[in-house]
């Protein structure tokens, strides 16, 4: 059964870990399998992406500003 997908707009902070710096803030557009907010923190793929957006090589702490779930886009095709 296909799952729907979601489009997501998420702004986040994010410094290296043990970093006594302040966070620097940046926007990414993609998308999820769900609209809740608290798997979207979580989710291993989400912050994999993250990851490569801000080109971190080491451990990074991310916080959440604002996460806003656009609306549904469709479906998964498995």
């Amino acid at each position: 059964m296909p799952s729907p997908i979601y489009r997501v707009i998420i702004e986040f902070g994010y410094k290296a870990k043990g970093s006594v710096r302040q966070y620097k803030y940046s926007k990414i557009d993609t998308f999820v399998l769900t609209d809740d907010v608290e798997l979207i923190k979580v989710n291993e793929s989400l912050l994999q992406k993250i990851k490569r957006k801000v080109n971190a090589k080491k451990e990074i702490d991310i916080t959440f500003k604002n996460i806003y779930v656009e609306g549904q886009y469709g479906f998964t095709n498995y």
